[in-house]
C-alpha cells in the first residue's frame, strides 16, 4: 500500500473497485481501496482535519467506518448513523485526529464480505508532542489477516445474510500486508518500531519475531509501556 503524508485540512479521493489479485497460484477477485490490499495508508498530524471523497465503484453498498477515531456521529460510517453508499454512489467524510497512534478503515455493512475481500486500510496520526514514542531507526506498518481459497477462488458468501456467525470464518491462508510473504532486512542492533493491525475476522494471531527483543509500547486502547 502506498503512504500519503496528508497536510491539515487536505482532501483525499478514496475508489472501491474490484481487482485481480494473485494469492499464491491463483488469481482471484477481490475489492480493494485504491486498487490496493490493503488500501492507502493515511499518514496525519495529531490535530488535523481531513476530507475524505469516497467512490463507490464495487459490487455492494457500503461505508467506510474509521476505527478508533474521535469524530462527528455523522461520520462514523455504521449503518445506524449513515445511509449506505449506493453502488456508483459517493459520500464526503470529514475526519478528526484528536488522538495520536495507528488507526483503520473498513466497512460496516457485510463486513464478513467486504473486508474479507479486501477492503481495509491503516491511518498513522503522528503526536504532536516530539517524545510521545521512544526513538527507532526505522518504522513499518503491517496488517495481519486470512482469506479462505476453495478451488482457486474466495470461498462463497451468502447473498441474503452474514456468512457465518461473529461476522467471519477461519481462512486456510495467512497474510501480511495482502501478501503470503514479507521480506525485511533490518541491520544487527537496529531499533525497529511496528505497527500492527489485526484486520481478519475471527482469527487472533500468535506474532513473534525470532532473535528479536520486543517491547510493546501501545495499543488501540492508548499510549502506554
Amino acid at each position: 500500500p502506498e503512504l500519503f503524508k496528508l497536510a491539515d485540512r487536505e482532501q483525499f479521493d478514496l475508489h472501491i473497485t474490484p481487482i485481480a489479485k494473485r494469492l499464491g497460484d491463483a488469481v482471484v477477485r477481490m475489492l480493494a481501496y485504491n486498487d490496493s490490499i490493503p488500501g492507502p495508508t493515511l499518514r496525519v498530524r495529531q490535530g488535523s482535519e481531513l476530507q475524505v471523497n469516497v467512490f463507490n465503484e464495487g459490487d455492494i453498498e457500503t461505508t467506510v467506518h474509521w476505527h478508533g477515531l474521535r469524530l462527528e456521529n455523522r461520520f462514523d460510517g455504521t449503518a445506524a448513523l449513515q445511509r449506505p453508499i449506493s453502488i456508483g454512489g459517493r459520500f464526503t467524510y470529514r475526519l478528526t485526529f484528536p488522538d495520536p497512534g495507528l488507526y483503520w478503515y473498513h466497512p460496516h455493512i457485510r463486513e464478513d464480505y467486504a473486508q474479507e475481500m479486501g477492503l481495509y486500510g491503516n491511518i498513522l496520526v503522528d503526536p504532536l508532542e516530539p517524545e510521545y514514542w521512544p526513538p527507532v531507526n526505522r518504522e513499518f506498518i503491517f496488517t495481519l489477516d486470512d482469506i479462505l481459497l476453495e478451488d482457486g477462488k474466495v470461498a462463497p458468501f451468502s447473498r441474503f445474510q452474514t456468512t457465518y456467525t461473529a461476522m467471519g470464518r477461519f481462512g486456510n491462508m495467512l497474510l501480511i500486508n495482502g501478501e503470503s510473504e514479507q521480506h525485511l532486512k533490518p541491520h544487527l542492533g537496529e531499533v525497529v518500531r511496528f505497527y500492527l493491525t489485526n484486520t481478519a475476522n475471527t482469527r487472533v494471531f500468535n506474532l513473534s519475531v525470532p532473535g528479536a527483543r520486543m517491547k510493546r509500547v501501545g495499543g488501540d486502547s492508548g499510549h502506554y509501556e
